[in-house]
């Protein structure tokens, strides 16, 4: 049976929601509730459709559509921890070419992420890599946190134990004004590596959207002293819980805050009935110190596969040539 495309409208919105809750690979960031978040905060220009085969959905993807000079295309949701495409189990991952073409009537190119690699061998369409990924992952039902601080090096838990002793208490913050803590620090530490800073009101609307339920942000102080916060994304139907956007008071020193509040994070998940704890993308390196500090306490790196697709001959043409194609995703 042939497959089509279905914008997301209101009236299969609840089909949209239903397909991300029980498939394995749906998750928050699928969810509605995040597309309105990125809308209200962010702006971007999204473009939601289901996958249908015959009149069942076996698919679900977000997207953002973005221009490349005088070519349109869509692109992998912006600020998304998960953003990949989400197919059902059985789908045939040797049609999957076939879906691809649906694309083409509108755009030019499309750049998307999938946990399944063998969706890529049978791609026909001009691709190229774009940005090999993972999600780092503590299974805690393999890895439960005794399990981990057995494994921790003296060095690692007297980080840990320091700030206990030192005074210093991690607390969950439950008003909307705190959030400005938080959100100094957060700014400082995103200028200290030269990233993207999000601005303070996509974190407004994240406690609009998810507080109490689904979003946590804690903070790590000392009367006034300041040295860490981080949030997390609650999934209680996956029981996954997601580490979200981090805080560091960069002027503190010989403190590292990254390893107490991760730990703090692990062990909340497990309290809680939560049976994973996603650290974050990571690109595997072995030698970059965040890849090293998760794999302490337990992440595995499971990989996340990108490819651009070019359907145009001249997208192609200037993408070889010149390499002009914009966006952060592309």
């Amino acid at each position: 049976m042939a497959y089509s495309l279905e914008p997301l409208s209101h009236d299969n919105a609840d089909r949209w929601e239903a397909f991300n809750n029980r498939s394995p690979e749906g998750t928050i960031f699928h969810s509605l509730k995040w597309k309105q978040v990125l809308e209200e905060a962010l702006h971007p220009k999204l473009k939601y459709y289901l996958i249908l085969e015959g009149e069942d959905v076996v698919g679900i993807s977000p997207w953002a559509e973005e221009s490349a000079l005088n070519f349109r295309g869509l692109i992998s949701i912006p600020d998304s921890d998960a953003n990949n495409i989400v197919l059902d189990s059985g789908f045939d991952a040797h049609r999957f070419n076939d879906l691809l073409s649906l694309f083409t009537r509108d755009h030019a190119f499309l750049h998307f992420n999938t946990y399944r690699p063998n969706l890529l061998s049978g791609i026909t369409y001009a691709n190229y890599p774009g940005g090999e990924t993972g999600d780092m992952v503590v299974d805690l039902k393999k890895s439960p946190p005794e399990t981990i601080w057995a494994t921790l090096s003296k060095k690692t838990t007297k980080s840990i134990l320091r700030f206990p002793r030192e005074g210093f208490e991690l607390r969950e913050i439950d008003r909307r004004s705190e959030i400005e803590l938080f959100y100094r620090y957060y700014e400082k530490n995103i200028m200290h590596i030269n990233g993207e800073i999000l601005p303070l009101s996509f974190f407004e609307t994240l406690w609009d959207h998810f507080s109490p339920d689904h979003l946590r942000i804690a903070v790590l102080t000392k009367g006034e002293t300041f040295a860490g916060g981080s949030t997390a994304f609650m999934d209680p139907v996956k029981k996954t819980v997601y580490f979200g956007y981090l805080a560091l008071n960069r002027d503190l020193p010989h403190y590292t805050p990254t390893y107490y509040m991760d730990w703090d994070l692990i062990n909340w998940a497990r309290e809680n009935g939560y049976e994973k704890v996603s650290m974050g993308r990571q690109s595997l390196d072995p030698g970059n110190p965040r890849f090293r500090d998760k794999t302490k306490l337990g992440a595995e790196h499971i990989p996340i596969h990108s490819r651009l697709i070019l359907f145009s001959r001249p997208t192609q043409i200037l993408y070889k040539i010149k390499k002009l194609l914009p966006g952060r995703n592309i």
